[in-house]
């Protein structure tokens, strides 16, 4: 004689506390994308609202824009493929247009930090302990305009270490900084910033 069992339903808390989980589960996945990645924006846009070029400069298009969690706005230029300038010139440009008035102000230290040997030699013997260090900083001049540049050195998990250049562009209005990429293991220089800035024609004059 065989018996058929019969599975009693689960109590109706415990029903609740799964949606319940769920829910917040999505939600939080939700959240980690939109602080993370941020919300698509229109970059040309915000470009706009303090550069005058009629066309980006440098072959530069627009590659992505977002909009984070916490208010900042980020736009990333890259070279066209099909561009012919030289590794000279930054190939890529991140533009981070900050929430916090007091944000670019972090990005620019009095002093810069002291360079590691030791860093740099756990990069070479393996690149997946990812460092940078500060190179040079000093002025830039582009236009009627002046601003203090730093000089970045990314030891990337490539390999290779890339060169990043940063400029604060910020008005009374909008604190900005403008971050200038240049190809892997070629050195940035002050005259490859100076075309981009010029490129760009920031308005009205940078603080």
């Amino acid at each position: 004689m065989t018996t058929e069992s019969t599975r009693e339903p689960a109590p109706r808390w415990e029903v609740l506390l799964l949606l319940l989980v769920g829910l917040l589960t999505s939600l939080g996945v939700a959240w980690g994308v939109f602080t993370g990645l941020g919300r698509p924006i229109d970059g040309d846009e915000v470009l706009r609202e303090r550069f005058g070029a009629a066309t980006w400069p440098l072959d530069l298009e627009v590659e992505s824009a977002h909009k984070m969690g916490q208010g900042d706005r980020m736009v990333r230029l890259r070279r066209s493929a099909d561009s012919t300038l030289g590794d000279a010139l930054p190939d890529a440009v991140i533009v981070h247009v900050y929430d916090d008035k007091r944000g670019p102000k972090l990005m620019f230290p009095p002093e810069p930090r002291e360079r590691s040997d030791e860093a740099l030699e756990s990069w070479r013997e393996d690149a997946q302990k990812t460092f940078k260090e500060e190179i040079t900083r000093g002025r830039v001049t582009f236009g009627p305009y002046e601003s203090l540049y730093i000089r970045e050195r990314l030891y990337r998990d490539t390999g290779k270490w890339v060169d990043s250049m940063r400029v604060n562009l910020s008005t009374a209005e909008l604190p900005i900084v403008v971050y200038a990429e240049f190809p892997p293991e070629v050195d940035g220089t002050v005259e490859g910033l100076q075309a981009l800035l010029e490129g760009l024609e920031p308005y009205p004059p940078a603080e």
